[in-house]
């Protein structure tokens, strides 16, 4: 039988915009529940987090992930560590579900994120699931060192993996569809200035292999096939919005926002979100100071909860 739990506000995600919210809420004494699989986001995936105010050298992206997980500890927020597979709306309460636990909340927040695109081609799913090929750098890092590693992509994620990656494996490839690159301009020049890191351009893979402990790279170069071996693929080839648990009503909500709803997403899970840590943290403070402001107002007083008093 599934745990059963009811509490004023549901937050899923935990990723930086759940987490500062989460800690807003209960400095404003609401009575609130963050459910997420695991603490942290993909801000672990981060090889220095640059435009940060307050870390004026940078703060690699999983040490930033820990310090915020020891803040939600401090606060005292209340966690249920599992991956959330559904949530719905029955009247004017949301269900949200897990494999052992069920929660009833007046508010929701989604700061789900997002989740990675795949390349769709032949032999990449046998190739995740055998450890070959991962999608987040963060899971993939303990099996990079002296390897050699191939990146698909040609943004910002795709230059930050390798970034983060100089310094551990033997030798890392970026592979792009084109001769041009949308990543940030430092980072196109520090892997310029790595002297382990290419760059490859124009190639589109047709075919993923598996031998040897190798991965086979079966690629089009304008018409003619070529193949790269590597010992670790990782693919970041851009994200999506991840809100496939939602029930089709809450996903038409995403779509067509209500005002009067008591239902928020924050953070990357928003579409054309701009995929930066400052403006979740602000999302996440924003929607908490509102939904203060909403609960305190109907219930008769301002800014905390009375007990507080």
């Amino acid at each position: 039988m599934k745990n059963k739990l009811i509490t004023k506000v549901v937050l899923i995600g935990g990723g930086p915009a759940c987490a500062t919210a989460a800690i807003q809420l209960i400095r404003s004494g609401i009575e609130i529940i963050l459910v997420s699989k695991e603490i942290g986001g993909t801000i672990k995936n981060a090889n220095l987090v640059e435009n940060l105010i307050g870390y004026p050298e940078g703060v690699v992206g999983l040490d930033f992930a820990k310090s915020f997980q020891l803040q939600l500890i401090k606060a005292g927020v209340s966690t249920v560590l599992e991956e959330v597979l559904s949530v719905e709306q029955t009247g004017n309460k949301y269900t949200t579900k897990t494999a052992e636990t069920e929660i009833i909340s007046e508010y929701l927040f989604i700061g789900t994120g997002s989740i990675p695109k795949k390349l769709d081609v032949e032999g990449e799913e046998e190739s995740f699931l055998k450890g070959k090929l991962f999608y987040e750098i963060y899971n993939a890092k303990q099996f990079t060192d002296k390897k050699d590693i191939g990146i698909i992509g040609n943004g910002d994620v795709a230059y930050d993996y390798a970034l983060n990656l100089q310094n551990i494996a033997n030798k890392t490839s970026i592979i792009r569809r084109n001769d041009k690159t949308s990543s940030l301009p430092i980072l196109q020049e520090r892997v310029k200035n790595a002297e382990n890191i290419v760059v490859h351009n124009k190639l589109v893979i047709k075919k993923i292999l598996l031998k040897d402990d190798k991965i086979i790279l079966e690629m089009d170069e304008d018409g003619n096939s070529i193949t790269i071996i590597k010992d670790l693929v990782l693919v970041a080839i851009g994200r999506k919005p991840n809100c496939d648990f939602l029930s089709d009503d809450l996903i038409s909500e995403y779509n067509n926002p209500k005002a009067d709803s008591r239902l928020y997403f924050i953070g990357d899970v928003n579409k054309n979100n701009f995929r930066q840590v400052s403006i979740a943290m602000g999302d996440g403070m924003k929607v908490a100071m509102e939904t203060v402001k909403k609960i305190t107002e109907k219930e008769g007083y301002h800014g905390a909860s009375r007990k507080v008093w």
